[in-house]
C-alpha cells in the first residue's frame, strides 16, 4: 500500500509540472511571495502565488479564476492583475532581467509547500498568440509546478525580475531545437518586470489619488 501511494504521489506532481522542483520549507525564499485563493463562486478551489509590489498592492496572474480584491487588469489582456494587499513585512526589490543570468523560480505547490527551481534567463521572447495581448514574455528554464504561477523569478542578487506564468512544454524529455534556446532544459514562461511596471504606471495614471508607492524593501 505504501509503495502504491508513493507512485501515485509522484504521478500527480509530474502531471502538472515540467521538471522536478525542490521544497523550500524554511529557506530564504519562503517570504518572497504569498499564496492567493479564488473567492466566490468557487472559494478556495483555485490557487496561485503572488508577489508584493508595494505597501498596498501585490501582483499575480490573471488566469487564476475569481481572485478577490483585483484593482487592475492588464490593459493589453496579458496574464497579469494587481490586487489590493497590505504588505506584511518588507517588499522585494525589482529590476529588469538580464539575458543569461541565473535565477530561482519560487512559488507554492499543490500541497501548499514552498517550492523552488533554478535555471537561467534566455534572450528569446515568448508570444502567447492565444491571449492576443501582443506582449512578449520572457523565458527561463527553471522547473515549475501548478501553483507557482504568479510567484517571483529571483535574480542572483536577490531582486525580483518578473513573475512565473506557466510553461510551454509539459514533456521533460522533449528536445528544444530553437537556436535562441540552445542549452535550455525546458521552456518556462514569466512576465518580465518591464511589463509589470508598465501596467502599474497605467493603473496609477487612472487614479484620482495615486497611492503611496513607498515600501520598505528587503
Amino acid at each position: 500500500m505504501i509503495k502504491i501511494m508513493v507512485y501515485f504521489f509522484i504521478g500527480v506532481v509530474i502531471a502538472g509540472c515540467n521538471g522536478i522542483v525542490q521544497p523550500d520549507l524554511a529557506g530564504p525564499h519562503s517570504d518572497s511571495y504569498f499564496t492567493v485563493f479564488s473567492g466566490f463562486p468557487a472559494p478556495l478551489l483555485y490557487m496561485a502565488s503572488a508577489v508584493q509590489w508595494n505597501d498596498d498592492y501585490a501582483v499575480t496572474v490573471r488566469h487564476t479564476p475569481f481572485i478577490t480584491d483585483v484593482k487592475h487588469v492588464c490593459s493589453t489582456n496579458c496574464d497579469l492583475v494587481f490586487i489590493h494587499k497590505k504588505a506584511k513585512g518588507r517588499c522585494p526589490s525589482w529590476r529588469p532581467r538580464r539575458t543569461g543570468e541565473n535565477i530561482t523560480a519560487v512559488g507554492t505547490s499543490p500541497y501548499l509547500v514552498t517550492t523552488t527551481g533554478v535555471g537561467k534567463v534566455y534572450e528569446t521572447p515568448f508570444l502567447d498568440t492565444a491571449e492576443e495581448s501582443g506582449d512578449h514574455y520572457a523565458i527561463h528554464d527553471a522547473p515549475l509546478v501548478v501553483g507557482m504561477s504568479g510567484g517571483p523569478v529571483i535574480g542572483s542578487d536577490g531582486k525580483v525580475i518578473g513573475i512565473n506564468t506557466g510553461f510551454y512544454s509539459t514533456s521533460m524529455n522533449e528536445k528544444i531545437t530553437q537556436p535562441g534556446l540552445k542549452g535550455a532544459l525546458r521552456v518556462s514562461i514569466f512576465i518580465p518586470y518591464t511589463i509589470i511596471k508598465r501596467e502599474w504606471d497605467i493603473h496609477v495614471a487612472h487614479l484620482d489619488f495615486p497611492p503611496d508607492t513607498k515600501c520598505t524593501t528587503k
